[in-house]
């Protein structure tokens, strides 16, 4: 059946939301995927209590208080627009009919792709994204209240495999707050993010039950059983995107509390209209998304293998 104005809307709708869904909205799992309404979005600083002192059950509270003001590291969030449309002239609508359906196709594969890529990329160490204390979000030196050399470290710089993995795990075990407070979040599980590059070495860290133990110049290889297999990670735990830059580097996030936010300020809406000087058939889309970190990196850490801090 040839497109007329009577079924080019619903074709269109139909193939739009059929090029959204093909592409894997796994990156809301490492996010912290917000839509909020506002102008900008507002993080909360470096605040916390840590642990709660003893009271005798008579006196104010209030003459103790802890003040919370975002004021303290905050950070905003600001949203970028985004906007794309295509034409189909008349003449091709009718000679090619799936001229209409391809385009609307391509065109929610491009938008579902962007919000992935722009999720993915911001874990980059080379994204530049800063947290609340004005340091790249996988960092060596992280503030905490007490000051001078009282850092907290989220950062490494091994290759993947299931020592630096469990290296990993304890840097999280020993994870403190911006108060230094104990802030082990491991019970909760890890999202395990890395390039297709990464992929064989992901699994072989996580799925296999033995590890090379020693390697000679005579004979096999022995080989030792590694105590990771099914315990704290598991094939599902993988999180595989082609948008991460660099083949060697991975990240490792709380499954309960990411640093990265990814605010959708604008949902994506498509319009179809008809040019009246033309009577070309126009598909437009638009969206707006902002990206951010956390005033407090402590939910993730980053091993930036190649290059460095």
């Amino acid at each position: 059946m040839a497109l007329s104005t009577s079924n080019v809307k619903q074709t269109i709708v139909e193939r739009y939301f059929t090029g959204l869904a093909s592409v894997p909205d796994n990156y809301k799992q490492t996010v912290d995927f917000r839509t909020t309404d506002a102008a900008a979005l507002k993080i909360a600083g470096l605040t916390g209590l840590g642990t709660i002192p003893s009271w005798n059950g008579t006196a104010s509270l209030n003459d103790s208080a802890t003040e919370v003001a975002e004021a303290t590291d905050g950070v905003t969030v600001n949203y970028v627009q985004y906007g794309a449309q295509m034409t189909v002239s008349r003449a091709n609508m009718i000679d090619v009919p799936e001229a209409v359906g391809y385009a609307a196709q391509k065109l929610g594969f491009a938008v579902a792709n962007t919000y992935a890529k722009l999720a993915f990329e911001a874990w980059d160490h080379s994204s530049g994204l800063q947290t609340g204390d004005s340091v790249n979000l996988f960092h060596a030196q992280h503030t905490t209240s007490a000051g001078g050399s009282n850092y907290r470290n989220n950062y490494l710089t091994s290759a993947l495999d299931t020592t630096s993995l469990m290296a990993a795990r304890k840097l999280a075990r020993n994870w403190v707050s911006f108060d230094g407070a104990p802030y082990d979040l491991t019970s909760a599980g890890f999202w395990l993010i890395v390039p297709p590059e990464l992929e064989e070495a992901a699994h072989q860290a996580i799925s296999s039950p033995y590890t090379l133990t020693e390697v000679t110049t005579s004979g096999s290889p022995s080989q030792g059983l590694s105590n990771i297999n099914g315990r704290w990670f598991s094939p599902s735990d993988i999180v595989v995107s082609s948008h991460l830059k660099d083949a060697n580097d991975w990240f490792l996030v709380s499954k309960i509390e990411s640093p990265l936010v990814m605010w959708e300020r604008l949902r994506p809406e498509i319009r179809i209209t008809e040019d009246p000087d033309t009577l070309n058939t126009r598909i437009t889309c638009d969206f707006a998304i902002g990206i951010g970190a956390h005033g407090d990196p402590s939910v993730a850490i980053g091993s930036e293998v190649t290059g460095g801090q």
